[in-house]
């Protein structure tokens, strides 16, 4: 996996060796032995502890991964196991936060350090491994994100999974990057993933011989369902839940078009027709607002694909994104982010294909990439984070990107394309 930001290798201590004028003004770091760049993000450290070296790297990898911060990396020759902690000593070089992690009867306890305040301002225990890996894992992505929110006062995003698509399977992974997992074990073709808003269900198409109807998966128990108004024939496209889970959106294909609908899979029943475009236009990728009162999705009723929006019943069709047929190209695959401000979708520009984001305050939609084909985008659950397929590298891969930041980090890397990304609801059920 790849990861684009600065990283800064500190050696010595500079600034005990009184070193002053020009050339302490050139210099861009501080020489401690860690690793560590004081900028707009607080500076945090994770200390080390002997035993727990694994979660003390998960807990570190979390914390960077949030763009929330800059982690100071410290090196294993200088790093305190024991003893009394000299949380002066980081204060001393401008950071913030101090992480200490203390082994306990079956798990860890993190204490949250503010250096200004000289205050505990967390105090956790988890029962995790403290191998770092196992079904507790997840356990240690929780106690970074909590750390998160305690600094920040957001949710953080390190206990969430990316669905999404490598050959004939759908695949898991943590966002992270570890924990590659085979979700989909039928014998068709699966695409178009997407989570329940719980983490316990996902769904996605098993094309099987000339049809393709939508399978609901338990991720606990493994059991499987056959959506109901999907298996008659055809492929139904592109499914997905409604935020309370009860209903779900996808859009069937057959010889007269492609349209979406909508199913109670709650009781499993109760297809209903949203659109109407028939032989003459398209209708397929919806995507519901957080609210569930409406539905963004890509037609074709203007000669090219385009977003759009309607009721969640269907009413009020609307074109969501301006369309200039001399310079806006085809656009496809909506999806509203968490905090309902903007819709992201891919777009064809000039010779690729980038990912777009319309912004509900400004009207505007505003190209994020321009490296390489990248399509299919998926909203992390702090609606700053998107994940999206890409070719700016070797192959087809996962990227993930900042949007506050503009850093970006590979998340997978396969053999094969990897596709079709779906980001997880922060996870606290059993099957995480």
């Amino acid at each position: 996996m790849t990861a684009v930001r600065p990283r800064f290798t500190l050696l010595a201590l500079v600034t005990c060796l009184g070193l002053a004028g020009p050339l302490a003004a050139q210099q861009d770091v501080v020489r401690l032995g860690i690793t560590y760049r004081a900028g707009a993000r607080p500076g945090i450290i994770v200390l080390a502890t002997a035993g727990l070296d694994s979660v003390r790297k998960i807990v570190e990898r979390d914390l960077d991964y949030s763009d929330r911060f800059e982690v100071a990396v410290v090196a294993d020759s200088v790093a305190p196991l024991s003893g009394e902690l000299n949380l002066g000593l980081w204060r001393q070089y401008g950071l913030a936060w101090a992480v200490e992690l203390r082994p306990v009867i079956g798990g860890v306890e993190a204490r949250l350090h503010d250096l200004g305040g000289d205050r505990v301002a967390l105090q956790v225990q988890r029962g995790v491994d403290p191998a770092g890996s196992g079904p507790q894992r997840m356990g240690i992505h929780r106690l970074s994100d909590e750390i998160v929110t305690a600094v920040t006062g957001d949710p953080g995003i390190a206990a969430t999974r990316v669905l999404f698509v490598n050959g004939d399977a759908i695949w898991m992974i943590d966002s992270d990057g570890a924990n590659l997992t085979r979700v989909s074990r039928g014998t068709g073709k699966a695409m178009s993933p997407a989570w329940a808003p719980d983490g316990s269900r996902i769904a996605f198409m098993e094309l099987r011989d000339y049809a393709g109807p939508i399978i609901l998966q338990n991720l606990v128990t493994g059991t499987r369902q056959t959506v109901p108004g999907t298996s008659g024939g055809g492929n139904a496209l592109t499914p997905t839940f409604s935020p309370d889970g009860r209903e779900m959106l996808f859009a069937p294909s057959t010889e007269g078009g492609t349209d979406i609908s909508r199913v109670d899979i709650q009781r499993m029943c109760c297809v209903a027709r949203l659109t109407v475009g028939g032989k003459l236009a398209d209708n397929l990728n919806p995507a519901y607002s957080p609210d569930g009162r409406r539905v963004a999705f890509e037609s074709t009723r203007s000669g090219r694909n385009q977003i759009y929006v309607m009721d969640a019943d269907g009413a009020n069709q609307r074109a969501l994104v301006p369309f200039d047929g001399a310079s806006t190209g085809p656009s496809f695959a909506p999806v509203w982010s968490p905090d309902g401000q903007r819709i992201a979708f891919h777009r064809d520009i000039a010779d690729g294909r980038q990912i777009m984001v319309f912004d509900f305050g400004t009207g505007r939609a505003t190209a994020l990439t321009s490296l390489g084909r990248n399509e299919d985008p998926s909203w992390a659950p702090d609606s700053r984070h998107l994940i999206f397929r890409s070719t700016r590298e070797r192959g087809e891969q996962l990227w993930i990107l900042d949007l506050e930041s503009a850093r970006i980090r590979q998340l997978t890397n396969m053999n094969g394309a990897a596709r079709m990304p779906a980001w997880s609801p922060r996870l606290t059920g059993p099957v995480s």
